[in-house]
């Protein structure tokens, strides 16, 4: 409900209470009005009656017929008195003594009406009785010669306090009506004035500055009232909050320099630090073999060696150049390329990779329990990738376990819009400062020249180029478990590989 309706309604219901209270007052002082106008007939009834008895018994020491057909003659000419009945009491004479009779009536059923109001004609020897409205009257007479007498009279022209009621009522519904009109209209014209559209321009202000303009203030009426002083008091809000925007904006744009600079200046020295570790890893790994190989090639250069030897010294050469390929080879499983996948089925990527290690598992007694279903939903990807993932976790998964005790488990979940694959093996375990570090480049838990670092690095970077995510948990002495989720097959989406070697 709006502001201006409220009011309205406000203002109608406090008329009406008005309304009702002039009402109640005029009602009140109306019935005591007629209640004393009722009074003042019925005295002045009593007085014109009784004055015409006493006129009319004047001259008749007694009453006959002649002389009550002369006082119905004088109160037939009374423009105040329409109908009339004198009754008397019955002389001793009669058979009804004590009684009450008709002396003159202009009623033609005279005899019923005292029939009926005997009782009150009788209490009108003594008093002045007066019904409701003033319209009808009993009232003693007494003439000259002490006789007593009960007339019933109808008087003329006395009108109900209804009418006047209702005329009054009339007037003030006109009066209030006219009044509510004029008063209603002011109301809205000023309340809009004042009120109503100051306030809408603060909204829209209010809303302009929710946006973030504040460009533009509200204009300022010339009076200085409470509305004015707020609508003031607003300006001076939208002024000083635009200055401090403004303060702010610059601070920003002051502190993002700061920021892109201090980026740039970290992401050099990170390059420059994973530059470092990834060289002295990569001269690590390559020279062990290497300088195996450079001692065996100078001994075959003396050429003192027998045919065997020198067979032996070859074999050393190309295993060191071998493990030296293998390097190069998972350190090129970073560089940036396309491939072109195609629906893949893991289990089959996941059986081949227990196949390239499974004289691994053998030669360290390691049970692999394959549970993953043969109908485990397609994903897109490239085969050997993946191969190669499942590869790199396995190897890490048997390593870790002790000779003869150790089990792989491989299993599946799916749910929602992927399918997730993993291994879990009850093998050392990791600490915390190790689980946190495990996918970094060259790290790794195993005796020097037993790992190279790189197999979760290379899987990780494998299962993210394949839109997927790997997560370790692990716990020291009760294993560890890599989780790979893919999501499922929605069409031939070519690989962009993402490489993880800084620079």
């Amino acid at each position: 409900m709006s502001l201006r309706t409220k009011m309205v309604l406000s203002i109608f219901v406090f008329l009406v209470l008005v309304f009702g209270l002039l009402t109640l007052n005029l009602l009140l002082d109306a019935k005591a009005r007629a209640t004393a106008e009722s009074e003042r007939s019925a005295d002045l009834t009593a007085r014109v009656v009784g004055d015409l008895v006493r006129t009319w018994t004047a001259p008749y020491p007694a009453w006959n017929e002649d002389a009550w057909a002369e006082l119905s003659r004088k109160l037939a000419l009374s423009e105040l008195i329409s109908g009339w009945t004198i009754v008397g009491a019955k002389s001793a004479a009669g058979r009804n003594e004590g009684g009450l009779q008709v002396m003159i009536s202009s009623e033609k059923d005279a005899e019923q009406i005292l029939r009926r109001e005997a009782g009150l004609l009788t209490r009108a020897m003594n008093e002045i009785i007066a019904e409701p409205g003033g319209t009808r009257l009993y009232v003693p007479i007494q003439t000259q010669q002490g006789e007593r007498f009960a007339a019933r009279i109808d008087v003329r022209g006395v009108a109900g306090p209804g009418i006047e009621i209702a005329r009054a009522l009339k007037g003030i519904l006109t009066v209030m009506a006219l009044g509510t009109a004029l008063l209603l209209l002011n109301t809205v014209i000023f309340t809009n004035r004042l009120v109503l559209r100051p306030l809408g321009a603060l909204v829209e202000a209010s809303n302009r500055v929710a946006r973030g303009d504040f460009s533009k203030k509200i204009a300022e009426g010339e009076t200085y009232d409470e509305m004015g002083r707020m609508i003031a008091a607003f300006n001076l809000m939208i002024e000083k909050t635009a200055d401090y925007q403004a303060r702010l904006q610059k601070d920003i744009e002051a502190a993002r320099g700061k920021i892109a600079n201090t980026e740039r200046r970290l992401t050099a020295a990170q390059r420059l630090s994973a530059t470092g570790t990834l060289a002295a890893g990569i001269a690590h790994e390559i020279n062990n073999p290497l300088g195996g190989m450079i001692n065996a090639a100078r001994v075959l250069r003396e050429g003192r060696l027998d045919p065997a030897k020198q067979a032996e010294y070859l074999e050393l050469i190309f295993d060191g150049l071998e493990r030296v390929r293998a390097i190069v080879q998972k350190i090129l499983q970073f560089r940036p390329r396309t491939l072109e996948p195609r629906p893949v089925q893991l289990r089959e990527a996941v059986d081949r990779a227990i196949a390239f290690m499974d004289h691994r598992a053998r030669a360290k007694e390691v049970t692999i329990r394959n549970e993953l279903p043969a109908d485990l939903p397609l994903v897109n990807g490239d085969p050997l990738e993946l191969q190669q993932a499942f590869l790199n976790i396995l190897m890490n998964a048997a390593d870790a376990c002790v000779m003869g005790e150790g089990m792989v488990t491989i299993y599946s979940r799916v749910g929602g819009e992927g399918v997730s694959v993993c291994v879990a093996d009850n093998g050392c375990g990791m600490e915390p400062d190790e689980l946190s570090r495990c996918m970094d480049l060259f790290f790794t838990t195993k005796d020097v020249g037993e790992g190279t670092g790189l197999g979760l690095a290379v899987a990780n970077n494998i299962v993210a180029n394949h839109g997927g995510r790997l997560e370790i948990a692990s716990e020291r002495g009760r294993g560890t478990t890599v989780t790979m989720s893919f999501p499922l097959a929605t069409g031939r989406v070519p690989i962009t590989t993402r490489s993880q070697v800084p620079g």
